[in-house]
């Protein structure tokens, strides 16, 4: 992965990321660890990463509690690692240009299985439904390109898993035998969010995410950063498998949405946008994203 000494020199604000990261296990799904506080960002007392509106930092229970808000459903780049200061993430970004709190729902590797328990969890809980989703279904693939392994109901083991898995199967299994498995996962999971959507009369927007893999050039930053270069052989089989099968993956999220009928917003598999790392946005990148995703939010609320 990306020469994390460098960007540290190169972007100090990282380490605080680094040395506060705490994964834990909420039952069988790895999320953030709650109750973090430090200068450059804070979770909340599930673990979510405080969103911003107006100037107040709100944890997620306090955004389903408006009488407006959105829902950005996603992996650790809506979480926003690396990226210092709530106010800069997708949601708090969102909430800026549509005037109402967006919550950040962002998860470790967090995958459409997983988003979707969370989504049905607040629509049953909340007083009222969110007036806008936005799912990002990166996690899913990247997941997959970590481990190799999919399963077409329960998608891929977490990163704390991944060893137990491995051993279970006496070694490591061939991308190619699974990634199949992996499709059918995600489009199980992306179904399962448009029809509670689509029940409760719910707007919804997916992403097509991207990575530093589909950047057209990268940046002097990037580039000092050794972005794209391996360092171990587990992360040579990581990035060889994201190139693979990165455009098997976006054309089943292309026939998703248009077999479903809703918006796919995003770069896709060209883009030109700043990343911290390979799968990790920056300021300006994440207010790209957010052009894009704003214009089909813009077109269904």
């Amino acid at each position: 992965m990306a020469n994390y000494q460098s960007i540290v020199r190169l972007r100090p604000e990282v380490r605080q990321f680094i040395s506060n990261r705490r994964w834990v296990h909420r039952g069988d799904v790895l999320a953030y660890g709650p109750n973090v506080s430090c200068e450059g960002f804070s979770t909340d007392q599930a673990g979510f990463r405080h969103s911003v509106f107006k100037g107040e930092h709100l944890s997620v229970r306090e955004c389903v509690s408006r009488d407006r808000y959105g829902l950005v459903l996603g992996p650790s780049s809506v979480y926003g690692f690396g990226l210092a200061g709530n106010e800069n993430t997708m949601p708090s970004v969102l909430a800026e240009r549509f005037g109402f709190p967006f919550a950040n729902i962002g998860l470790p590797e967090g995958n459409s299985r997983n988003l979707c328990s969370l989504l049905a969890s607040f629509i049953v809980r909340a007083p009222r439904p969110p007036s806008i989703v936005l799912h990002i279904s990166g996690g899913d693939f990247t997941s997959f390109c970590y481990t190799s392994i999919a399963d077409p109901v329960f998608g891929s083991p977490n990163l704390k898993q991944m060893q137990m898995a491995l051993k279970e199967r006496g070694g490591r299994v061939s991308p190619d035998q699974q990634i199949q498995q992996l499709l059918a996962f995600t489009s199980l999971w992306i179904r399962a969010v448009a029809q509670i959507c689509r029940l409760r009369k719910i707007p919804l927007v997916l992403a097509d995410d991207t990575t530093f893999f589909e950047k057209r050039k990268p940046s002097a930053i990037e580039r000092e950063s050794e972005l794209g270069k391996a360092s171990t052989k587990a992360q040579e089989r990581q990035f060889e498998t994201h190139k693979k099968f990165v455009k098997d993956y976006h054309a089943r999220r292309v026939a998703l949405a248009d077999n479903l009928g809703v918006p796919l917003a995003g770069p896709g598999l060209k883009n030109n946008i700043g990343f911290i790392d390979e799968f990790h946005y920056d300021r300006d990148g994440t207010r790209s994203l957010c052009d894009d995703f704003s214009k089909a939010i813009e077109r269904i609320l």
